[in-house]
């Protein structure tokens, strides 16, 4: 399974959507619970969107690369 990390860029706390109708809490951007790891197939549009707007990163994760130096 395909995971993703999303990070929060945005200064105060948000919550996403799921696409299977459940949501995701990020804190703000700068501490460790404002990044989480969600399976791909779970990301909803509002998240894509919000990523178009600078508010949140999503990171494919590549099994070669370290997960710290996507953040770098």
């Amino acid at each position: 399974m395909k995971e993703c990390l999303i990070r929060n860029l945005a200064d105060g706390p948000r919550d996403y959507p799921l696409t299977d109708g459940s949501s995701i809490y990020l804190a703000p951007k700068g501490r460790s619970s404002g990044t989480v790891r969600v399976p791909a197939e779970k990301i909803s549009e509002a998240m894509r969107h919000a990523e178009e707007k600078g508010l949140l990163a999503i990171i494919d994760e590549n099994p070669s690369n370290n997960q710290e130096e996507a953040f770098d």
